[in-house]
């Protein structure tokens, strides 16, 4: 598995699928989650009401709605539920290797993903790109995960977070 710095946002990538930030309760009401399902269209929102829910550590996967991707790979990072409990590192690493089996298993070749936790959420965006690359790992052990993942990031801090973490390797865009 190939990973690559995308220096934008998540929408514009070039990949099969995408990640979406999500919360507990795919309800897509801010941040990335909300230009997702803006851009996605109502397809994408009626599909995460009949999902339902997905729990901190998990991953869902709707359709794209209106998009051209395959499809959106949801990972939830916040639970307001449980009054804004955010996902662990333990959670996000976990979330983000499910998301990479799913894509895996819908024959996806490259997924592209926000730095997840690092919006709403609040984690500092270089600690959430550790969480990111550990559960990156995780599926690369597994033998999971696509062929290349796009970390997306939207910002200049993002971008230089993610460089600290990721590095400029595989011909990234921030190369």
């Amino acid at each position: 598995m190939e990973v690559q710095v995308f220096a934008g946002s998540v929408l514009d990538a070039p990949a099969d699928a995408i990640v979406n930030a999500a919360n507990t309760e795919l309800r897509h009401g801010g941040g990335v989650a909300a230009a997702i399902a803006r851009a996605a269209g109502p397809e994408m929102e009626a599909a995460s009401r009949a999902v339902g829910s997905c729990p901190l550590g998990g991953a869902v996967v709707t359709t794209a709605g209106r998009l051209s991707f395959r499809c959106v790979l949801h990972v939830p990072t916040i639970d307001y539920r449980a009054g804004g409990r955010r996902a662990t590192a333990a959670q996000l690493r976990a979330g983000v290797a499910a998301a990479l089996r799913l894509a895996r298993a819908r024959g996806c070749t490259a997924v592209a993903l926000p730095i997840l936790g690092s919006g709403v959420a609040g984690v500092p965006a270089e600690e959430a790109c550790r969480r990111i690359a550990e559960g990156l790992e995780v599926a690369r052990a597994a033998g999971d995960g696509p062929d290349l993942v796009l970390v997306c990031a939207f910002s200049e801090a993002d971008q230089l977070a993610a460089a600290a973490v990721f590095g400029t390797r595989g011909g990234s865009p921030l190369a």
